[in-house]
């Protein structure tokens, strides 16, 4: 039955309700095995064996949500400056990156003059492209702004389709606005990022209607999936751990339904979850680096580069390079 699904989906446009019965089955692992080979077939037709490795600058902008995301754990750490962050951005070119992620909190009443400011900061220093991702955070002006100053894309995440599930977890957060930014930037014409927070309490049917809802934007070049994170002294500290299992048969489905697409690993999960990600048909982009503002201590196959008091670059390419290799990928910076 599982494999005529399959059958099924290798040889017509997956609906909503084919892939619901194929995510359903997929928690037998010894289905599961077989979705993995269909979806890490049709990545490597679409998308090819190398993998994309980029860098992230985070903690740029304060968050202002009143209340706060019961789940997060980040607290604004000040204003990261244009200074430190050209000096940061130079840096990450330096190590070999030539993509960077500008990620800050969100502000319902926008970002746009400090983020407009802090890409110029950053192209005048380096030669790197840039990815932007306040929150919903951005106006239609500055869209059409940083579409001219050439960036490579705009992320808008939801986090969960499910309206309760957001109401209850992002109180202080808008989904119409969050909705808004994908639409504008589809009506633009701006490259499109999103992201999906697995194990807030979603059911599969959500998991199925999140990736529909995002397939729905011709501008979509990459889902990001993220893995549910219990933080201490937050609302949800005993809501349960995602596993990484949840995550890999998502991600699998959504390669049957989007077969172009760049399905990523967003927050929550760690290089150890790469190997069952991209078995899973998961690439081809992946986090190489990414910033602390306080002093931290490098994990297995990590270097730790300090850029300024409070600012410190988490180099993990050592290990992810490891990991790529071992299964015989190719990485281009």
């Amino acid at each position: 039955m599982f494999d005529r699904l399959l059958d099924k989906a290798k040889d017509s446009d997956v609906d909503k309700n084919l892939a619901l019965k194929i995510l359903k089955g997929a928690r037998d692992p010894s289905n599961a095995t077989r979705l993995f080979e269909t979806a890490s077939r049709i990545r490597d037709e679409a998308l090819g064996p190398t993998i994309l490795c980029s860098a992230g600058i985070g903690d740029i902008t304060p968050c202002t949500l009143v209340p706060n995301c019961r789940y997060c754990a980040i607290r604004p750490k000040g204003d990261f400056g244009l200074p430190n962050l050209a000096k940061t951005a130079k840096r990450m070119e330096e190590l070999g990156f030539r993509q960077i992620h500008l990620v800050g909190g969100s502000r319902l009443q926008g970002y746009d003059d400090e983020i407009i400011a802090m890409v110029k900061a950053v192209q005048a220093a380096t030669g790197l492209g840039i990815v932007v991702n306040l929150g919903c955070s951005l106006s239609l002006e500055a869209v059409r702004t940083l579409k001219d100053l050439g960036i490579l894309g705009i992320t808008s995440s939801l986090e969960t389709i499910n309206e309760d599930i957001f109401r209850d977890a992002k109180p202080g957060d808008s989904m119409e606005k969050k909705k808004r930014l994908l639409e504008l930037c589809e009506q633009e014409g701006v490259p499109i990022r999103s992201m999906i927070l697995l194990g807030l309490g979603e059911s599969q049917e959500d998991r199925i209607r999140h990736i529909f809802y995002a397939k729905r934007f011709s501008q979509l070049s990459h889902l990001f999936f993220s893995r549910f994170y219990p933080y201490p002294d937050t609302a949800y500290r005993h809501h349960p751990r995602c596993s990484p299992w949840d995550v890999a048969i998502t991600v699998a489905i959504a390669r049957l339904v989007m077969p172009n697409t760049n399905l990523g690993l967003a927050a929550g999960n760690t290089t150890d979850d790469i190997p069952l990600w991209y078995i899973a048909g998961g690439g081809n982009s992946i986090m190489g680096a990414h910033i602390s503002r306080t002093p931290v201590t490098p994990g297995p196959g990590e270097q730790v580069i300090k850029v300024a008091e409070d600012v410190f670059i988490v180099d993990r390419m050592p290990i992810v390079r490891r990991y790529l290799e071992g299964m015989g990928r190719k990485i281009m910076f």
